[in-house]
């Protein structure tokens, strides 16, 4: 194969690759404040009681990933699970903007992040829960690798209202022997954020 052949056939294989490889973003600090202000709120919170542990000393799991698909992001399915709650609108719409990739929708492949270059406050660990994941019954196997931990998330992208100052998350939670996912809201204070509301939707 002469030189000019190799350098075609090495331009075709980076188009084929434009095409097939994930879309990927950076989560940012705005990012690592939301979510880490919702897993704090998380596991002080007997209500939220995933593995059912005490919130004296426990730990909560993000998986180190966003969710590969966009299904859950679908505006009549978070409609379904959260009821007569409304989310802003134009932070539900960014939600979704930023885990879709452009012109992708039919696949519901989603945009590929990691939360591994965060450094999240103590008590929250981030790690590939990717094995426990495809065991969903098995809710042993989560608890046996984090036994102090009172659930994990594996959380989207948040979206952003237009001003600022609200965030909506949704996140799929567990362990649980089937699907659950959880949608919230949060409200910037000042320069802190807070949970306004959170709601979990356990799938039988």
């Amino acid at each position: 194969m002469n030189g000019l052949q190799q350098i075609r056939r090495t331009f075709l294989l980076c188009i084929v690759c434009g095409f097939v490889l994930p879309v990927s973003a950076a989560p940012d600090e705005r990012d690592r404040q939301v979510l880490e202000t919702l897993l704090l709120h998380l596991v002080a919170d007997p209500k939220f009681d995933m593995s059912r542990v005490s919130t004296n000393g426990a730990t909560i799991v993000i998986h180190s990933r966003t969710p590969k698909k966009t299904g859950f992001l679908l505006p009549h399915q978070i409609d379904t699970e959260i009821g007569s709650r409304t989310l802003p609108v134009d932070a539900e719409n960014e939600m979704r903007r930023r885990n879709v990739p452009d012109g992708d929708k039919a696949t519901f492949d989603s945009v590929e992040a990691y939360y591994t270059n965060l450094t999240f406050a103590a008590g929250i660990v981030v790690a590939d829960l990717s094995e426990v994941r495809a065991r969903r019954g098995s809710i042993n196997s989560f608890e046996d690798a984090h036994p102090k931990a009172r659930g994990w998330l594996e959380a989207y992208l948040p979206g952003y209202s237009k001003d600022g100052s609200r965030a909506v998350i949704r996140a799929s939670v567990g362990p649980w022997a089937h699907a659950a996912m959880l949608t919230a809201v949060l409200e910037k204070r000042g320069d802190k954020w807070a949970v306004v509301w959170y709601h979990v939707a356990r799938f039988a």
